[in-house]
């Protein structure tokens, strides 16, 4: 695989470890020593990735859909920069008593990744989350 092949499926590993919740493809994706910009605020990745964690679900699943990544990047470099556009299914809305209370929402987001290689593996060093719209479905 080339570097381009490998910043194209950082992008896709990020959406499938996300919509499955997996924890440990999250931590193996981004730079403990980086940030991320989102919905939540601005966070170091490790406070990020434990928000990630332990905040309560508000969606039972999701699924990123995901536009080719345009990606900056000087064969040779180490650092590279991804800019992505999703669509986000969020189905199953949580209610306050835990229990699935339907709706689903729809969201529309561009994420901006400064990436760098690290150890010989591609990892997201600053994620910027940009909401661009959002689609209540009840």
């Amino acid at each position: 695989m080339t570097d381009v092949d490998d910043l194209r499926a950082l992008a896709q590993r990020y959406s499938r470890a996300i919509d499955a919740r997996d924890m440990a493809e999250l931590d193996a994706l981004f730079d403990p020593a980086g940030s991320v910009d989102g919905a939540r605020g601005s966070a170091s990745v490790p406070d990020y990735l434990e928000m990630t964690r332990t905040a309560p679900r508000v969606f039972e699943q999701s699924m990123h859909v995901l536009g080719d990544p345009l990606i900056s990047f000087d064969e040779g470099s180490d650092t590279a920069r991804l800019d992505t556009y999703a669509v986000v299914y969020q189905l199953g809305r949580i209610g306050s008593d835990g229990v699935e209370g339907g709706g689903d929402m729809v969201l529309g987001i561009r994420y901006l990744d400064d990436v760098r290689r690290i150890d010989g593996t591609w990892r997201i060093h600053h994620r910027q989350a940009v909401m661009l719209w959002t689609r209540d479905k009840i």
